[in-house]
């Protein structure tokens, strides 16, 4: 059983978000098709499918076995699409240097993930989280019966969360996977999660270092994951969010979409041709995001509207955040639809 639960958790954490993933950095500069961008860009989209299945199936007053046969079916024939359409136009994957400092700085990864296993938090939101797992999972229904008294519950009270996919999420990998939604999140997704996350903030170095200072890609990335590991001043801090709570949605948020968005940017700015791609992948991380938290509808749009702002003063080009728009308008509907549901 324990080579099922393995073997379940590679296909569905690494193998399809590294097929959906290629379809994406295929179309990046050489330099940018990394290990960490292809598993990144990936995740995120299967995010955003798992995001547009699920509130349609929730519309449709479907359960969760309905839901799980669907997504996987989804996600493994994109998956195959994507490995069909990007085989011959397949890079060779871009692999760091490896020297002293990039040694460094996976070794604070390594550090910033144990101490993650390591510690056992449990706050009124991971109880919130769990708790709609495992309800979800036992009951094979989306907020409809309180796992801990067994009495129906109204979607009034759940309305602030009926956009945010994320514990149905974790209650699908559960289903796949056949692990307790506790020992899933708190073990496997919040590693994973935490890996993304550097790897992000390490591409996100490339991105602000050429070649010709080289050196300084792991330095930067290495003093990120310092000030992440030390900025305890506050529960309320993103790396708080990030080290103890990386499975919840808000901490996944501030550890996925926004260093996607700024790479994003970084990369918009930079990019001499095929900028097309990276505004169809702002509207897959604006869906995302939303599965994420709903804050996110207000948040990563005023983000990326004035990043785009920026950018385009930065490089002359009013086009920039013109473009910009067409890739926001999922937040839009998201908006629309979080509107309906508070009225």
């Amino acid at each position: 059983m324990i080579v099922v639960n393995i073997l379940q958790c590679i296909l569905y954490l690494i193998l399809i978000p590294f097929c959906i993933g290629i379809s994406f950095t295929k179309h990046f500069d050489e330099k940018y098709n990394t290990l960490g961008n292809i598993l990144t860009c990936g995740f995120l989209s299967e995010l955003a499918v798992f995001q547009v299945l699920f509130l349609l199936f929730y519309k449709l007053d479907k359960n969760l076995t309905e839901l799980t046969w669907a997504s996987s079916i989804v996600l493994i024939v994109i998956s195959l699409i994507s490995v069909i359409l990007g085989f011959k136009s397949y890079k060779k994957i871009k692999l760091p240097k490896t020297d002293l400092g990039f040694i460094v700085f996976c070794l604070f990864s390594v550090y910033m993930v144990v101490m993650r296993n390591l510690q056992g938090v449990n706050d009124a939101d991971d109880s919130f989280v769990i708790g709609n797992a495992l309800t979800t999972l036992t009951t094979n229904s989306f907020y409809k019966i309180d796992y801990y008294t067994g009495k129906l519950i109204s979607s009034e009270s759940y309305s602030r969360h009926m956009l945010a996919s994320n514990s149905i999420f974790i209650a699908y990998l559960a289903k796949v996977t056949f692990i307790h939604p506790t020992i899933l999140a708190h073990r496997i997704l919040g590693s994973f999660v935490l890996i993304l996350h550097n790897a992000l903030i390490y591409n996100i170095s490339i991105l602000l270092f050429d070649e010709k200072k080289e050196k300084y890609r792991p330095v930067f990335a290495s003093f990120v994951s310092l000030m992440t590991i030390w900025d305890f001043h506050s529960y309320l801090t993103d790396s708080t969010f990030i080290l103890t709570r990386a499975w919840q949605g808000k901490a996944m948020f501030c550890a996925l979409a926004i260093p996607a968005a700024i790479m994003l940017l970084l990369m918009m700015g930079e990019c001499k041709g095929k900028r097309i791609v990276l505004y169809i992948f702002t509207a897959v991380l604006c869906i995302a995001a939303v599965s994420m938290t709903p804050a996110a509808i207000v948040l990563l749009t005023l983000f990326m509207f004035a990043g785009s702002i920026c950018l385009a003063f930065g490089i002359k080009k009013i086009t920039v955040t013109l473009k910009m728009i067409p890739s926001l308008l999922p937040m839009a509907a998201f908006g629309i639809l979080f509107y309906m549901i508070l009225k």
